[in-house]
């Protein structure tokens, strides 16, 4: 149903912006770059830094794991040939087990890393929101866009955006 409704939608919409070109000059349009105000906003870069630290001790845990695990591989590679079958088979089992408690272990710190960048990026998006809603009343903007193919310098407001954002 709704894809019969589209088409026609498009069409008005071309219709109307080719029908009043005369009335353009009197709106005021304003594009943002979403990718530079995540990337280069204080509040994003802040937000960054918080999670990295708040990350960092437990993502160098995991990485002495792995080594240890890797140290432990290569050393039974070494010893293997001296080893008796029950040896050997012990030995393996205890390495995949290790293999798979740190791969598990890496598996829940990216899931955990992804829910609080998740977290922190739905904090930005509301603090933008309200910046950008201010942003068009005070500066009397009709549309402001995002990431649009082309834009002018007359009309990107980005650089405008990551100040208003502040600290």
């Amino acid at each position: 149903m709704m894809r019969a409704w589209f088409p026609a939608l498009v069409c008005a919409a071309a219709l109307v912006a080719t029908a009043a070109p005369a009335h353009a000059d009197s709106y005021k349009i304003g594009v943002i770059h979403i990718e530079r105000i995540m990337r280069d906003s204080a509040p994003a870069k802040s937000a960054l830094a918080r999670i990295e630290q708040e990350f960092k001790a437990r993502d160098a845990d995991i990485a002495a794991r792995e080594q240890e695990v890797r140290t432990q591989t290569a050393q039974y590679d070494k010893e293997k040939s001296g080893l008796t079958d029950q040896q050997r088979a012990e030995r393996e089992r205890d390495l995949d087990m290790r293999t798979r408690d740190v791969q598990r272990l890496r598996q829940q710190f990216a899931e955990d890393l992804r829910a609080r960048q998740f977290e922190e990026l739905d904090k930005l998006k509301e603090r933008l929101d309200q910046v950008l809603t201010r942003l068009a009343h005070d500066q009397n903007y009709d549309l402001i866009l995002q990431d649009a193919l082309w834009v002018g310098k007359g009309v990107d407001i980005t650089d405008d955006v990551i100040k208003a954002l502040g600290p």
